[in-house]
């Protein structure tokens, strides 16, 4: 049983349902394994993880549309199609090494991301993320309005919106931006955040998904929330403790999981397979360890979110309670009267 004081005036974490239109569904939370040509050799990798992968994956539409990887993906999903703005961008996400970008940024429009989406034909449920790139900013309302239009002519498809900031000298979004239009999120099977742009720490990002739930709530939605960029052993719990959903990113590609942190993975190789293992081997391992570690977080969060109890967390279930006491407390009282303010009298729910 939770502590009593464990047990605030928000519960945040929940087990929610992505429906797809062909009836499918996908319980969360859920961490979804994501392949991109910022990492290399991308589809060899892709290809080697068809032994072990059985769920969800994400990959790029800018990558599909220029060969990086190829369907296809008919081993696991559902799959999840993603925006393609990550594929152009110069800047790191959280977990990123240093790679280069793969593809010219006037290599991708708004066109080219609608003809990926209207030949692709997954052998799974699919979910497609409506269109970024780096030199786009607009509002939110556009953005809406954007995604919309993308998505028409694929009601086969589940509809994704990642919500962007909207000018080029915002770093992060505008969360009370975001909230004054939640009313017009009903027709999208989930809402997507970059980690990178919802907050300057972990705690400024948690409170700010918090509040997009508890708007979301506000007018009678359980959408899920997909944090993109977001896979690790630590700062997932915290994001999943704080109202998000789905997470996706590529630390599982890049590092080793083991004991709740997130390490080297020569390090993992040296403790774990001994000196004398040759690189590909260690990579291989680690991609297959990662996987499984990632399937046990996910029972641990389920179980969390049944229960409420912080003991369920093998690790990190101090500092998990303590960050979720700060969260509540500011978003339970102080920002209550924000959201009531931000959101428009008739999007409320009755």
């Amino acid at each position: 049983m939770p502590r009593s004081e464990d047990i605030g005036l928000l519960t945040l974490a929940e087990r929610r349902i992505m429906k797809f239109p062909n009836g499918d569904e996908l319980r969360t939370p859920v961490l979804v394994p994501s392949f991109s040509s910022r990492v290399s050799q991308i589809d060899t990798i892709l290809r080697a993880s068809e032994q072990f992968i059985d769920g969800p994956l994400l990959v790029s539409a800018f990558d599909v549309g220029n060969n990086l990887i190829s369907p296809p993906f008919d081993f696991a999903g559902p799959v999840f199609l993603d925006s393609g703005g990550y594929e152009l961008t110069k800047e790191s996400d959280l977990s990123d090494v240093g790679s280069e970008p793969p593809g010219d940024p006037g290599d991708w429009s708004l066109e080219r991301h609608r003809n990926v989406l209207s030949s692709w034909k997954p052998a799974t449920a699919g979910a497609v993320v409506s269109y970024d790139h780096p030199l786009l900013r607009v509002s939110i309302e556009e953005q809406i309005e954007q995604a919309l239009g993308l998505f028409d002519s694929r009601p086969d498809l589940a509809a994704e919106l990642l919500i962007k900031p909207e000018t080029h000298d915002q770093r992060f979004l505008d969360v009370r931006s975001a909230i004054s239009h939640v009313g017009k999120l009903a027709p999208f099977h989930a809402i997507g955040i970059t980690e990178k742009e919802i907050g300057n720490s972990v705690l400024e990002r948690m409170l700010n998904v918090a509040r997009l739930r508890s708007a979301l709530r506000n007018v009678g939605l359980n959408t899920p929330i997909h944090v993109f960029g977001s896979l690790d052993t630590i700062t997932t719990l915290f994001y999943f403790i704080a109202g998000a959903d789905i997470f996706d990113g590529l630390t599982w590609l890049r590092y080793a999981f083991k004991d709740g942190r997130t390490i080297y993975r020569q390090d993992y190789g040296i403790t774990d397979l001994g000196i004398s293992t040759k690189a590909p081997k260690v990579e291989a391992r680690c991609w297959s360890n990662n996987y499984q570690y990632m399937k046990d977080m996910e029972l641990e969060m389920q179980r969390f979110a049944a229960s409420q109890d912080f003991n369920v967390f093998k690790y990190h279930g101090d500092l998990l309670r303590s960050a979720y006491k700060k969260v509540d407390a500011e978003v339970s009282t102080k920002w209550a009267a924000v959201v009531e303010d931000h959101i428009p009298t008739g999007a409320r729910k009755v």
